[in-house]
């Protein structure tokens, strides 16, 4: 007996430590949370679709932001095709699809490698056939573009550069003139080419200044397409216009409705100003 009247003391002076140092409800609630991680920002896709000259305009954007994380690039480019001819592949079809399953910001577009329009009649151009290669050129264009439009992806048209022949530059040319409008007709932004790789005069030349300053040979062998030096420098080109075009702008705020007649305005709500009555002579 004496043994319990002596351990109960210490019992309860352990019961009063210990609910001491409990957390009341209330001072679990004061306690701050530990501050979330930050959710990693996810780069934007950029889809590049288009021709030969395409694919080489795709792998410099890898390569310029392999590291930056800017972007995420998506190459649907395709060698040997155009727009000239469905039989042997139809962009049509296939930029709709990638409208629908590539989830895109903005698409980079070019083609015209291999689509040389068939105007020349013993090596001068028809004006007849030249209106009619215009028209239909210029629908395929404008479908294409409407496409990824209509999806919410912005496109960037690229347009085609001087080449080392004569007769294809102008042909190069002449699909310039069909492109641009068609391509901005349906809300496309069209950059220009034409003075990359050329001499002060603007004429093609196959050595230029790349991007580090040094000059170095920006065009291939075949007279017609760029080195990696020159896709980097479309590249650089494209970057101003992809970070604008993914700038997350500002929504503008929507002013609350007012309350229906004879609601009673909430104690929180400011007081609602009714419009001064029309004075009558």
């Amino acid at each position: 007996m004496v043994r319990k009247l002596v351990a109960l003391p210490f019992l309860m002076a352990c019961l009063v430590a210990a609910a001491a140092f409990a957390e009341t409800p209330a001072q679990k609630a004061d306690t701050p949370a530990k501050p979330e991680a930050p959710a990693k920002a996810v780069a934007p896709d950029v889809l590049v679709v288009g021709d030969s000259q395409a694919q080489g305009v795709a792998g410099a954007l890898i390569r310029r932001y392999l590291r930056s994380k800017d972007f995420h690039v998506i190459d649907r480019s395709k060698i040997g095709t155009g727009l000239t001819s469905k039989s042997t592949y139809d962009w049509d079809a296939v930029v709709a699809g990638l409208a629908t399953t590539e989830h895109a910001k903005v698409a980079v577009v070019m083609f015209g490698a291999n689509d040389r329009p068939p105007v020349r009649i013993k090596g001068v151009v028809d004006p007849a056939l030249s209106e009619k290669f215009s028209k239909s050129y210029g629908a395929r264009v404008e479908k294409i573009v409407k496409s990824l439009r209509d999806a919410k992806i912005d496109v960037v048209w690229l347009g085609d550069p001087v080449v080392k022949d004569a007769d294809y530059s102008a042909d190069m040319q002449m699909l310039n003139q069909v492109m641009e409008p068609a391509a901005e007709k349906e809300g496309a932004q069209w950059v220009s080419l034409w003075d990359l790789g050329v001499d002060p005069d603007g004429s093609y030349d196959a050595f230029g200044k790349a991007l580090d300053g040094q000059t170095k040979r920006l065009r291939a062998d075949d007279g017609v397409h760029f080195t990696p030096s020159g896709y980097d420098l479309i590249a650089a080109r494209l970057d101003p216009i992809l970070k604008t075009l993914t700038t997350a702008q500002p929504v503008a705020s929507t002013p609350a409705p007012a309350p229906p007649p004879g609601a009673k305005a909430s104690a929180d709500a400011p007081p609602v100003v009714q419009p001064a009555a029309a004075i009558t002579q």
